[in-house]
């Protein structure tokens, strides 16, 4: 799993920094919506509409935000929605500090990772999770074959903080094949070693396969092309900025950047990574005695937890 340390190298340059790049209205840090979307803004504003669908929120809810960001995805869910509260865990200094500035009742920030969240008094009804789930387990954790158990300790205690039947609403870049030549090999080390430190990415069949059991699939979509415009239009933006972020930041910090958005672009466009979304809606268990009893009625048969199939 990455690190405060992995997460604080990319995500604590300094928030003005993302400021230069991201959409004026969320500082969404991830892929956004582009299905009709006229730009940016409107991109972001359709991905945390899905999201927060995709996890069912609804008026009055209270819910949680794992890896929070900028916090937009926490007042979209409230000013849009109609959320009752809103906890966002993140594990950025940044990232913290810039939403406990914005002093608000019904918004709360935690430093802190989810492993390390205690058992709240009062469980969630919705759980989101946006760009996030790429940082929760290593590389060293897939070569010791332990990244799927991480990722099931993930959804068990999502469905341990909720209320029955509550919806988690994710959203993850995927790996979805090996590289075929050395361009692509040079793009994910970058990507991986000098980018985004201590993370990994998921396979669909490791999420599937995690949260058996746990959750059951509602929707998901793949939308990998969406995040290749996403890239494009940040390293746009970037570049418009590229005198002040030079003259503050310095020309490696812009460089870096600029390679990021085109490495990780092409790896979208070409179909090496994809991103998924998914809806995933609590799994309520029941006694194997009463799964039995209604799967004879209904003519069905019990998988091994005992919830009816």
């Amino acid at each position: 799993m990455a690190t405060q340390s992995d997460i604080s190298y990319h995500y604590d340059v300094d928030n003005e920094f993302y400021a230069f790049f991201l959409d004026k209205d969320h500082m969404a840090y991830s892929c956004g919506v582009w299905d009709g979307a006229v730009d940016l803004e409107h991109a972001q504003k359709q991905k945390l509409a899905r999201i927060a669908s995709f996890a069912r929120v609804k008026a009055s809810d209270r819910v949680m935000d794992v890896g929070c960001g900028w916090g937009g995805l926490l007042r979209y869910a409230l000013d849009e929605v109609g959320a009752a509260s809103a906890i966002g865990l993140t594990l950025s200094n940044d990232q913290f500090a810039y939403i406990s500035g914005r002093t608000r009742e019904t918004i709360h920030v935690e430093l802190r990772s989810w492993a390390d969240y205690p058992a709240p008094t009062q469980k969630f009804d919705a759980v989101m999770s946006v760009g996030a789930f790429e940082h929760f387990a290593s590389m060293e954790d897939r070569a010791r074959n332990v990244h799927c158990d991480i990722y099931r300790k993930f959804f068990q205690w999502c469905s341990d903080i909720s209320v029955d039947q509550a919806s988690l609403g994710l959203q993850t870049i995927i790996s979805t094949r090996s590289p075929r030549d050395l361009s692509e090999v040079r793009d994910v080390r970058f990507l991986l070693k000098d980018v985004f430190k201590g993370s990994a990415l998921p396979s669909v069949d490791d999420v599937l396969e995690a949260s058996r059991g746990i959750y059951e699939v509602m929707e998901l979509r793949r939308i990998g092309k969406d995040y290749a415009r996403t890239l494009l239009e940040w390293k746009a933006r970037l570049i418009m900025s590229r005198a002040k972020v030079i003259d503050r930041y310095g020309e490696w910090l812009f460089h870096h950047y600029e390679r990021y958005f085109d490495s990780a672009e092409r790896g979208f466009s070409s179909g090496l990574v994809d991103l998924l979304q998914v809806s995933l809606r609590k799994k309520v268990r029941i006694s194997n005695k009463l799964a039995r009893a209604d799967s004879v009625e209904k003519g069905g048969s019990c998988d091994a937890d005992g919830s009816v199939i």
